[in-house]
């Protein structure tokens, strides 16, 4: 029981941590050319959360199904490693103004969410499933991040 409330709150403060660095209402982010398509942006940090969340469901579901000898440490450092890079995405977007560089880390993220998801199967079916949702979202918002180098040439490289 006490896991679980370590694993929320690592989790929440990755979530939040990425979140209080910067501010997607920076006018330069919020002057950038987006697609025609793009109508529901504002449905963004919903969908995120919904990720995070199924996230860190899957990491209880893993931790608390392996043995006490077998501790998952490894499969836990790579949701922390998910979580950091995909923390980081607005940051190095916005402060640094690297849509390349945020288009490089979102694509790393979605690259081990696809990874985990296959290792943590064995484990728990459920715990890999609930990695669905990311990995729909990931290759879109890493394709997103690629239109929007597109229609903003020259700006944040």
């Amino acid at each position: 029981m006490r896991a679980r409330w370590i694993i929320t709150a690592v989790s929440a403060a990755l979530f939040f941590g990425g979140s209080l660095l910067t501010s997607l209402r920076d006018p330069w982010f919020q002057n950038l050319q987006r697609p025609d398509w793009l109508t529901f942006e504002f449905l963004i940090p919903f969908i995120w959360t919904f990720i995070w969340v199924c996230l860190t469901i899957s990491a209880i579901i893993v931790w608390e199904r392996s043995s006490k000898q077998s501790r998952p440490w490894l499969l836990m450092g790579m949701y922390a490693a998910i979580a950091l890079l995909t923390s980081v995405y607005s940051p190095i977007v916005v402060e640094l103004r690297s849509l390349t560089g945020g288009m490089i880390v979102g694509g790393l993220a979605t690259l081990l969410v696809y990874i985990l998801a296959f290792l943590v199967k064995p484990i728990s079916q459920k715990a890999s499933w609930l990695f669905l949702p990311y990995a729909l979202w990931g290759p879109f918002g890493t394709y997103l991040t690629w239109l929007l180098i597109q229609l903003n040439q020259g700006a944040g490289r």
